[in-house]
């Protein structure tokens, strides 16, 4: 073994474009981006910046126009859609900014059904969803749907569910934003947690301050990545590859 980290996925001169009436838009621009296992990683931009276009990509629930996205040493332009399906349910878990959680189902119950889709056995899936649950503070709370939560509680939830099925990559799409802010900063704390226990986290936001929560941060700004910080035990990735590709286009 060379010491070097090992990639959790990297995405190489990503475009894509949309055909909105008679006109083609390009939402990212040559995104180059590596991330690296147990990096905690939040990216920033404002609206319309490329940011949610990016997180679907990432997420498997959007595919490119032109380049490739790699996860786990895969190239998913290469996969059927049962294989992105099983690639989203396996190896990514969503933590949402409103929750998605079923109100007739019970915080267990909500946790446990990405576990359902994926086969596991009634007995191991409820050991799993308790495990989550307990993790982020609610083993008192299996039994409550999610109208008997508080809006924290419930992104808690979310949380577990996202872990339940121990994947390599959460996905944080606005995490805090339906939180007050003493709420998100709990929130937050355990996101902390879940990336000093090794998962690798990507955190999508529109706040700087919350970005700066994270281990490593990238900005992207009309489609195109803009800035980076990276942690120190990360090897820094060169963006402004994609950037000055994409300069050079417009020239």
């Amino acid at each position: 073994m060379n010491g070097s980290p090992q990639v959790a996925f990297e995405l190489k001169n990503i475009v894509k474009t949309y055909r909105m009436g008679g006109e083609t838009v390009t939402t990212l621009k040559n995104v180059s981006l590596k991330v690296y296992a147990g990096e905690f990683l939040a990216i920033v931009g404002p609206s319309g910046s490329g940011k949610s276009t990016l997180m679907n990509i990432i997420g498997c629930l959007d595919t490119p126009t032109e380049g490739e996205y790699w996860i786990d040493g895969e190239n998913t332009g290469r996969m059927s859609d049962s294989k992105l399906a099983e690639i989203r349910n396996r190896k990514i878990g969503f933590i949402f900014q409103s929750f998605h959680l079923l109100p007739q189902l019970t915080a267990l119950e909500n946790v446990e059904l990405p576990l359902i889709y994926r086969g596991v056995p009634a007995r191991q899936r409820r050991d799993m969803a308790l495990r989550a649950l307990e993790s982020v503070g609610l083993a008192e709370r299996t039994r409550h749907k999610p109208a008997q939560l508080s809006g924290g509680q419930q992104q808690r939830v979310a949380i577990a569910r996202a872990m339940a099925g121990e994947p390599s990559i959460l996905l944080a799409d606005e995490p805090t934003g339906a939180l007050d802010t003493r709420t998100g900063r709990e929130v937050l704390g355990i996101m902390q947690k879940l990336h000093e226990a090794g998962h690798t986290i990507v955190l999508i936001t529109h706040d700087p301050s919350i970005a700066d929560q994270a281990e490593s941060v990238v900005r992207i700004s009309d489609g195109v990545l803009t800035e980076e910080r990276r942690g120190k035990h990360v090897v820094r990735p060169r963006l402004e590859d994609g950037v000055e590709r994409h300069a050079r286009q417009q020239a």
